[in-house]
């Protein structure tokens, strides 16, 4: 990130959210709300004296809201740009940040703004969003956890400095559930793999009892899904290191009001016996849902969705990059689970495949294009519900309008329109019914 915001060609609109794209390849517009932090970028050092003044404390989103930290500060510690933020709807405005401040950066005034930039190509990276359903006490039980959290508790950085211990208390707990699937592979919730959540619980289950030898963890999975180089070696090292897992799903788990220990039945598969067993603390490792994010940008650039969510690709195995709009690139977790190794690589092809039009300074396209015959429109409007690229539209006059950019030629209008009022371009009724009469000509 840093190397990114060092860089002369790369600017970086942080605390900023995409609300219109218009335009076509080459000629995007696009508009850019960029929220007030109350903070003058231009004047902030970064001195912190606004922090040590503020006496608010509000729940920190970066550390899963297992600590708390000032209502002005960083979003976190190596933030880029290490720009601070008011969180406005916290703040008693006794104003110690702007007495503190030497440099009088804070402006209370500061509105949204509106930035219109105009490019080229876009390439969205929208993210996940981790599922936080009720699902064995989370939210209600204090020592139920997701992976996530655990990563901050464990985190040199984190709200514990990355000493293992539990919410309720601070103890450390010595026995550790590890639950795989939760909110995945259930067809009343998400039918999808999340593909990270086994390699997840076993890096994060190794962490732990390296650090703490004494541990007592165990793993519960539908299936270990550890696809990919070495994976499948760090599963067997982990279960040489003495992490237990037991196939099979959890079904209830009860708090003891008194210790916040839990207690957990599950039925292994293979055997008959219901196994109840007390734990210091469950471990979650949810689903991941396509990002609020990638819901927002996908209204905003009027890209298609996959029944999971996600943003749907041009193809699924020959195009996973490019979508229906020219242009338009998508990589990582907005277009479906993957690893960070695939993240990566697709990222790069995205990266490419924008570069290459904008270096050569242009872009061609074959005008296979649907063109409507208005005299024959019994106005249905059926080629508009059709259209799988948005590209039909009607003017003033009520009259069809293909947009030349965003159709591709597909031909799902013309063959869905009962009139036979619109057709492709060089692909036309008469044109076909030629060729046919010169390759099976009549003999008298």
């Amino acid at each position: 990130m840093l190397e990114a915001n060092r860089h002369q060609n790369i600017d970086i609109l942080s605390y900023s959210e995409v609300v219109e794209v218009n335009g076509y390849i080459g000629n995007f517009k696009v508009k850019v709300k960029r929220y007030p932090r109350f903070v003058l970028e231009s004047k902030c050092t970064g001195c912190g004296a606004c922090t040590d003044a503020c006496p608010i404390y509000v729940s920190n989103y970066f550390d899963e809201h297992l600590s708390a930290r000032k209502c002005i500060d960083i979003a976190f510690a190596q933030a880029v740009p290490a720009l601070y933020d008011i969180v406005r709807e916290s703040c008693v405005e006794c104003f110690g940040c702007v007495e503190a401040c030497e440099e009088d950066a804070i402006d209370f005034s500061q509105q949204e703004e509106i930035v219109e930039l105009d490019v080229g190509t876009i390439i969205v990276a929208t993210g996940w969003d981790l599922y936080q359903g009720p699902d064995y006490g989370y939210g209600t039980y204090d020592n139920v956890i997701t992976q996530i959290q655990l990563e901050r508790i464990i985190a040199p950085n984190g709200p514990t400095y990355g000493h293992l211990k539990r919410p309720s208390d601070g103890k450390r707990p010595k026995r550790i559930l590890f639950i795989n699937c939760v909110g995945s592979r259930d067809v009343s919730k998400n039918p999808w793999c999340s593909v990270v959540c086994c390699n997840l619980s076993l890096k994060n289950s190794k962490l732990v009892k390296s650090e703490y030898p004494d541990s007592e963890i165990i793993c519960t999975y539908i299936d270990m899904r550890c696809a990919g180089k070495d994976y499948e070696e760090y599963y067997r090292r982990s279960r040489n290191a003495g992490i237990i897992f037991l196939k099979g799903l959890v079904g209830k788990i009860e708090e003891d009001p008194l210790t916040k220990n839990l207690i957990v039945q599950f039925e292994p598969v293979g055997t008959d016996a219901v196994v109840s067993m007390e734990f210091h603390m469950v471990v979650l490792s949810s689903a991941s849902l396509p990002s609020e994010g990638t819901v927002q940008i996908a209204r905003v650039l009027n890209m298609e969705k996959s029944p999971d969510g996600f943003l749907k690709e041009y193809h699924a195995r020959l195009d996973p990059i490019a979508t229906k709009v020219p242009g338009i690139f998508i990589c990582g977790s907005a277009q479906g689970q993957k690893e960070i190794d695939k993240t990566v690589s697709q990222a790069k092809g995205a990266a490419s495949s924008a570069g290459i039009p904008m270096g050569k300074g242009e872009y061609t396209m074959e005008l296979i294009r649907a063109t409507p015959l208005d005299e024959r429109c019994a106005k249905c409007y059926k080629c508009i519900e059709s259209c799988p690229y948005s590209a039909i539209s009607v003017n003033e006059a009520g009259n069809l309008v293909v947009d030349l950019i965003k159709c591709r030629g597909c031909g799902t209008c013309a063959a869905i329109c009962p009139s036979k009022a619109i057709e492709l371009t060089y692909f036309r009724d008469d044109q076909y019914m030629a060729l046919i009469d010169e390759l099976l000509p009549i003999v008298e």
